[in-house]
């Protein structure tokens, strides 16, 4: 086996290596992953969740969480848990839901979008949250 066929094996047949070299949000994908488990079995239409990406509060409107629905539909006027770590969670109503700054009814999986929730301080949710129907 000549030069150039062991630079090739090298460059086509390595394997590919960790680094360590992880942005921010590799990082927190990764702590979330690590103990957080999607429910399986659940009866379809009954069970949905939201991570939350951004919390701030807009004077006037209240506490709006961002981020993105991972599974099944919320609708405005669902009661939701905002649940952290292990805790039982906070209950708490959707009042309104954006997308882009268009208001909407309902999102489903996949939606990027920003809930207006009722009765919740700021201080009470944090990025990486998950938020579930009862």
């Amino acid at each position: 086996m000549g030069l150039l066929d062991s630079i090739k094996n090298a460059i086509f047949n390595r394997e590919p290596k960790d680094d360590g070299f992880m942005t921010d949000d590799e990082k927190e994908l990764r702590e979330y992953e690590e103990y957080y488990t999607p429910q399986s079995g659940v009866a379809e239409g009954t069970y949905s969740e939201f991570v939350v990406s951004d919390v701030f509060t807009v004077s006037g409107r209240g506490t709006v969480v961002t981020g993105t629905v991972t599974g099944g539909v919320f609708r405005v006027g669902d009661e939701v848990l905002i649940v952290h770590g292990n805790n039982d969670g906070i209950p708490t109503e959707i009042v309104g839901i954006e997308q882009f700054r268009k208001v909407c009814e309902s999102v489903s999986e996949g939606a990027n979008a920003g809930f207006i929730l009722k009765d919740v301080d700021r201080k009470q949710v944090f990025r990486n949250d998950i938020i579930k129907k009862k």
